[in-house]
């Protein structure tokens, strides 16, 4: 009986989780700075010390385990060597003080960390074997609002395997530092000759970018993010990006690329992507076939881009009417929408119950017509807008009825979209190629080389028109006076056929570079 009697117990005993003496310690008998408080609620502590006028990090003993460290708002100017060691902790909390300098071992030997925020501080450097040791667990790092200037991103995403999202919002970086992305796809050898292998980043979810000084998105940039759903690149100064850098995304969802210098819209390829922001840029007209690869598109916005007057009658074709919900153009500079009547008409001829969903209002040079009449269902906040009569006084169209209701050509019937094969799919996929920055690149060799060129012919006629000059100077002293007149007349003459040709010459410079 006793023997079976120890058998139970036994069982018991080994059924049950090893649970080491420091995973259920409390606050009790820590001793903490002033204003530092702790809280301890059944196998979790959390330590706030933010707003505690703290000066650096206090040194905490191993035997705890921590839910959460907040060291928020203080005075804190270093993380020193080992400060974390031994210590399990899922969430660190340096925001919002004066770090300036992160030792390398700082975090060496810390457990279970899955949250680190050292943002809106001073750092100018971090160094990426840094994470090394919190790397194998990390998940969420924000280091927004720091001053690097420079960040090696793609090493840091290589130490951080499992990490889902990295918030690096104003951190002065610029394409040097996205450019190290490519360490995410190549192989790459460091400062002690040690080769890393490119092995690509399957768990990030969200990389925002924004509030930097970005200029380009090129050279398969992004290719090694395969799972990336939220890429967040507003408020910088990109001007060209590549139409395939999409085509590696898996799962993107949202694309956010307001307030940057593009002039055009990229001809994107995505069968994910749903959300696609433009606004706030620079763009005056939008192509053939700019959206024809979105397969998943359903929120397209050109909010604010002033300059923006007109599109290419084929802009939309091959757009997903299906997925498509909103297709904003407000405060812009539109004139007509005849130029969408494409979709338009296969919004109409198509059974979608797709209603409101073009947005058109606040552009101020719209023209109050027939197609604002016939298409108003699918205008978004008709009753509100305005359009302008014979370039005067302006008027909520739905109170014009009444002007346009002689209206009779059917331009779903009669207009040229209707004509077969206006839209090409061919000439979809070579749009595309044609947005490439491979194809950008040997487009600017080309008019490199033509510039080259025209330039050389410059130089040669002002060389020949001096040599003239110089010639005809010459032998202006041995002619009669009658013929001297003659001779200056013929310099003007030329001299002037010159300039024609030098203004042309430099004419078309200003035109094409």
């Amino acid at each position: 009986m006793i023997f079976f009697w120890f058998l139970f117990i036994l069982h018991l005993t080994i059924s049950q989780d090893i649970i080491f003496p420091y995973i259920f310690s409390d606050c009790k008998h820590l001793i903490l700075p002033v204003r530092c408080q702790c809280y301890h609620s059944g196998h979790e502590s959390q330590l706030r010390c933010l707003k505690s006028e703290l000066h650096s990090l206090p040194k905490l003993p191993n035997n705890m385990r921590w839910n959460a460290l907040d060291f928020s708002y203080n005075y804190i100017t270093s993380v020193d060597n080992y400060v974390f060691a031994d210590i399990y902790v899922e969430q660190i909390n340096l925001n919002s003080n004066y770090i300036r300098r992160i030792e390398i071992t700082a975090f060496d030997q810390i457990k279970n960390l899955k949250q680190l925020l050292i943002n809106n501080n001073q750092l100018k450097d971090l160094h990426h074997q840094t994470l090394i040791s919190p790397g194998v667990s990390l998940q969420i790092f924000d280091v927004s609002y720091n001053q690097f200037q420079y960040l090696d991103i793609g090493q840091i995403l290589l130490n951080l395997p499992v990490l889902k999202q990295f918030h690096l919002v104003s951190c002065h970086l610029n394409d040097t530092s996205i450019n190290t992305l490519l360490k995410l796809i190549q192989n790459t050898t460091d400062e002690y000759n040690q080769t890393t292998v490119g092995r690509g980043h399957y768990y990030l979810e969200i990389l925002d970018l924004s509030y930097n000084n970005l200029t380009t998105i090129c050279d398969h940039l992004f290719d090694g993010l395969y799972n990336l759903i939220k890429l967040n690149l507003e408020h910088n100064s990109i001007r060209i990006i590549d139409n395939n850098f999409l085509r590696t995304f898996l799962q993107i969802k949202i694309i956010n690329l307001a307030h940057n210098s593009l002039q055009h819209a990229p001809k994107l390829s995505s069968r994910s992507l749903e959300i696609l922001n433009f606004s706030s840029n620079h763009i005056y007209y939008l192509n053939d076939y700019f959206a024809s690869n979105l397969r998943a598109i359903r929120v397209i916005d050109f909010d604010y881009n002033h300059h923006l007057n007109n599109t290419s009658l084929r802009a939309f074709c091959f757009l997903n009417i299906f997925s498509l919900e909103k297709l904003i153009f407000r405060s812009n500079n539109l004139i007509s929408l005849n130029t969408f009547n494409e979709l338009l008409c296969r919004l109409m001829n198509t059974t979608t119950n797709k209603i409101n969903i073009i947005d058109i209002n606040n552009n101020i040079n719209l023209k109050c017509d027939c197609t604002l009449i016939k298409f108003q269902k699918y205008l978004n906040n008709y009753n509100d807008l305005t359009c302008t009569q014979q370039g005067q006084d302006r008027y909520y169209i739905s109170t014009l009825t009444n002007w346009f209701s002689n209206c009779s050509y059917d331009v779903c019937l009669y207009g040229q979209q209707t004509k077969l094969n206006f839209c090409n799919w061919a000439d979809a996929e070579r749009a595309i190629y044609e947005g490439t920055c491979e194809a950008k690149l040997k487009a600017r060799d080309k008019r490199k080389k033509l510039k080259s060129q025209l330039t050389s012919t410059l130089t040669t006629l002002i060389d020949v028109q001096s040599l003239e000059n110089t010639t005809e100077s010459k032998n202006l002293t041995s002619i009669e006076n009658s013929t001297v007149i003659q001779v200056e007349k013929n310099l003007i003459s030329n001299s002037i056929s010159m300039k024609i040709n030098i203004y042309l010459i430099l004419i078309i410079l200003f035109i094409f570079f």
